[in-house]
């Protein structure tokens, strides 16, 4: 990989790893927030059962953001270490070892498969 792509794309993947990170420190908060009313902290107390649904529906969409940001933090993390300890290999495919079109890297630089075998990977799933 050219010197100037990765500078770009490590760039990149550190954006992306400050925004999951920004993501999962807000779904945190309001995860304190929740425990500190629901231990009597603060009084809030749900008027009804439309409030505790829309509640519990609140605490699973926070769930659901965590877990896909955790999992997002993860694969870049991964990308960044492979692009550190041998960068010859970031970039290419790992399913057919070809390198990974630099507009899909641009777009998702963790990606560890071509246009191609990712959407064979899909089709198959």
């Amino acid at each position: 990989m050219i010197g100037d792509a990765r500078t770009v794309l490590e760039r990149r993947l550190q954006e992306e790893r400050g925004r999951a990170l920004r993501s999962l420190r807000g779904v945190e908060e309001e995860e304190r927030i929740s425990q500190r009313e629901a231990s009597g902290e603060v009084a809030r107390v749900p008027s009804s059962l439309a409030d505790q649904g829309s509640d519990t529906q609140e605490e699973e969409k926070d769930f659901i953001v965590a877990t896909r940001e955790s999992d997002r933090l993860a694969r870049i993390d991964a990308a960044l270490k492979l692009l550190y300890r041998d960068p010859e290999r970031y970039g290419r495919c790992e399913r057919c070892g070809e390198p990974i079109e630099v507009e899909r890297l641009e777009l998702v630089p963790w990606t560890r498969l071509c246009a191609r075998c990712a959407r064979e990977a899909e089709a198959s799933e």
